[in-house]
């Protein structure tokens, strides 16, 4: 038993001593005489996707407008109300009667705001005309021999083409609006001057009755547009971070169908404030048609996309090494492990935007990472559910066994 248990420890010995030294000559192998492998156990690989830096926010279906009609009870007495709270109106539909007291007054005042409108509406398309006429000067180059001298700057010339196309957009529905004014104050005179007593008022807007002022206080009548928006809030340091343009989605609460728009307004002054508590800042989403059916009071899951990178080659972060100079083990053209060095950009859902350092499909070790080292040769497992045992049968056995003497000669 002496003998046996004698001869056990001089095995374990030997064992430790061979371990050892090889660990050893490794240790001090600076020329690189001993090959050494990295066990790589999972790979991944580059990828191209669509990133986004997203603010998620809460925001609520309203109205776009609301829009107040008054009466002035000097024109004349207040006689009826045609329409009834929850009606649906449009432009030119009676909203309400009344009967003059003064003809002359009344024609003179109305005679006035016609001039006036028109004077409105005259400016305006003026307006409108300048502003598809304007084109944006172009800035002579200063290197003459320059291959893009005649090119234009397309990104400037895109952003001023963007803002004349919104300003003009703005400027046609104001003129709608003036014409609407002025079509209702010319239908009243032709009322003066046909009854010579009662006048109708009309509906200069689109939209639903919401208020009806009974005892005839301002306004008479409040008409909330049927176009839908989103509101929400946000507080200062989000205010900070986000502008009017951006691009918006958003998913309907218990609803499984999204929504797009833009942010339309972001308010200068906060509706909240308090010394100890963060100011809250209103913002507004001009919507996407959508055929879905919403109404005012259903909230939504918004997301405010801050920024993008289309089709950009990304990777999966946890593939990725370090904190701020990160690298990665990638599988070179002579088939070793590479460490190389990258640069990122967005990250979004455990995904990481490389902008320099990586190409689309190019392999990446994954785990174990301490096993990884530079310009090594590596070991991976058999991915059994690739292995097609069928076609190693159709191969026929004398092949693998000429592969197998192959691969032991090659070591």
């Amino acid at each position: 038993m002496k003998k046996k248990r004698y001869k056990g420890r001089i095995l374990g010995l030997l064992i430790i001593a061979f371990i050892a030294t090889n660990a050893l000559l490794i240790y001090i192998d600076e020329d690189g005489y001993v090959e050494r492998k990295s066990y790589v156990e999972q790979w991944s690989q580059a990828f191209t996707y669509d990133l986004f830096e997203t603010l998620e926010k809460r925001a609520v279906f309203t109205t776009e407008e609301s829009n107040p009609v008054y009466f002035d009870d000097q024109k004349g007495a207040f006689k009826e109300f045609l329409v009834s709270e929850g009606d649906n109106v449009t432009q030119g539909d009676d909203l309400y009667t009344y009967e003059v007291i003064d003809y002359e007054a009344q024609q003179n005042q109305l005679e006035s705001e016609i001039d006036r409108l028109e004077s409105e509406v005259e400016a305006i398309e003026d307006f409108i005309i300048e502003l598809e006429l304007y084109s944006p000067p172009v800035e002579e180059s200063n290197s003459s021999n320059s291959f893009f001298d005649d090119e234009p700057d397309a990104p400037e010339n895109a952003e001023v083409d963007f803002l004349q196309e919104q300003q003009i957009a703005e400027q046609e529905a104001e003129l709608a609006q003036k014409e609407a004014m002025l079509a209702m104050v010319e239908d009243q005179l032709d009322q003066l001057e046909d009854d010579g007593q009662e006048i109708t008022i009309t509906s200069p807007y689109d939209g639903t009755v919401t208020d009806i002022s009974e005892t005839l206080e301002a306004p008479l009548l409040t008409l909330k547009s049927t176009n839908l928006q989103l509101e929400g809030t946000l507080d200062e340091e989000e205010r900070k971070s986000v502008e009017v343009d951006m691009r918006v989605r958003g998913t309907v609460e218990e609803e499984d169908w999204e929504i797009t728009g833009s942010l339309s307004s972001i308010h200068t002054f906060p509706d909240e404030t308090g010394a100890y508590r963060s100011s809250r800042y209103p913002f507004e989403v001009a919507l996407e048609p959508t055929e879905h059916p919403v109404l005012p009071g259903y909230h939504v899951d918004l997301e405010i996309i801050q920024a993008e990178s289309l089709q950009t080659t990304s990777a999966l972060s946890s593939v990725l090494v370090g904190e701020e100079d990160l690298y990665a083990w990638v599988m070179n053209e002579e088939g070793q492990l590479e460490r190389r060095e990258i640069e990122t950009g967005l990250v979004e859902n455990g995904v990481t935007e490389v902008v320099n350092g990586l190409g689309p499909g190019e392999w990446l070790a994954d785990e174990p990472k301490d096993e990884f080292r530079q310009d090594a040769t590596f070991i991976t497992p058999i991915q059994w559910h690739d292995v097609y045992v069928k076609r190693m049968l159709d191969e026929g056995i004398g092949d693998y066994w000429t592969y197998s003497l192959l691969g032991l000669l090659a070591r």
